[in-house]
């Protein structure tokens, strides 16, 4: 299934969640690059190759079966793949949890606001994800987890479970689109990158901008995914990507810190085309009370 990072309208927020997580899946010519392969085992490579195409089957059978996953969410879905990798023993192409410690982190998620909230339990959600392979067998003293059709999946999740810096952001992210140069060291989208997966309205939308701070002197940032444009040390305007409108792209202008600028008050807009004109007018003025302090 093509998902079209151009698409305006969905039948239900579930849907569109899942869209927006499978246009941000990065391409595997990006993200396993000769450097990150050279560094792979075997097995952790064949697993970065069945992982990308698991996520990629498991947006699709979202996308086309909602009934089946709903009421949990997708980003519950891809948590629990993720907690199940980052615990346990890797063992064949299997992760072994012991029974008692699996049954208390169970325990600990059917109690959480989230699950109690959606009425629904771990057990409930690992039997749905058997649809697309995952494999969940107890046995007296563990629970093994596998998967039918993607079978060696693990070695990489565990290998990405285990790489540096995995516990922040935007690090976390990478799990869920396979960005795979997180691997062996901590790795941050570029500019590029970062605007992978907006529509071909908002990207034309980002470079125009960049365009126009840059012939401002308008320096530009990127820090946890915000792209930010800061003269004299203060934000004049910062962009991030959003599922939820069309255009993608939001764009927040007026966004500091110092209270004395005149001009501090954020507006937030998710920008067509036709706004760029207007756009280029605050930003000017932001400039000019910049200036003025």
């Amino acid at each position: 299934m093509h998902f079209d990072k151009n698409q305006k309208d969905f039948t239900s927020d579930f849907r569109r969640t899942v869209w927006w997580w499978a246009v941000g899946i990065v391409p595997l010519t990006d993200s396993l690059t000769e450097e990150v392969q050279h560094k792979c085992s075997p097995d952790v490579l064949e697993g970065c190759h069945q992982w990308h195409a698991y996520f990629n089957t498991l947006c699709e059978d979202m996308y086309n079966n909602e009934d089946a996953y709903l009421p949990a969410s997708p980003r519950q879905y891809r948590d629990i793949l993720e907690c199940i990798a980052a615990s346990g023993t890797i063992v064949n192409d299997n992760i072994i949890w012991p029974l008692q410690e699996w049954e208390a982190h169970r325990a600990k998620i059917d109690r959480s606001k989230a699950y109690m909230t959606a009425g629904i339990n771990l057990n409930q959600c690992l039997n749905i994800l058997s649809r697309t392979g995952l494999v969940c067998e107890y046995t007296s003293e563990n629970v093994i987890f596998s998967h039918s059709q993607h079978p060696k999946i693990f070695h990489a999740m565990r290998t990405f479970e285990e790489s540096p810096g995995i516990r922040k952001t935007p690090a976390r992210h990478h799990f869920t689109h396979c960005e795979f140069r997180q691997l062996f060291k901590e790795y941050s989208a570029n500019y590029d990158e970062l605007l992978r997966r907006v529509s071909g309205e908002s990207l034309k939308i980002a470079h125009t901008i960049h365009d126009f701070c840059k012939s401002l002197k308008i320096q530009r940032y990127i820090h946890f995914a915000i792209i930010k444009y800061k003269y004299k040390g203060i934000r004049v305007l910062d962009f991030s990507l959003h599922s939820n409108e069309y255009p993608t792209l939001r764009v927040n202008i007026g966004t500091s810190v110092n209270s004395s600028v005149n001009s501090d008050q954020k507006i937030q807009i998710h920008p067509h085309e036709k706004d760029i004109d207007a756009i280029f007018s605050l930003i000017t003025a932001r400039k000019a009370a910049i200036d003025e302090i």
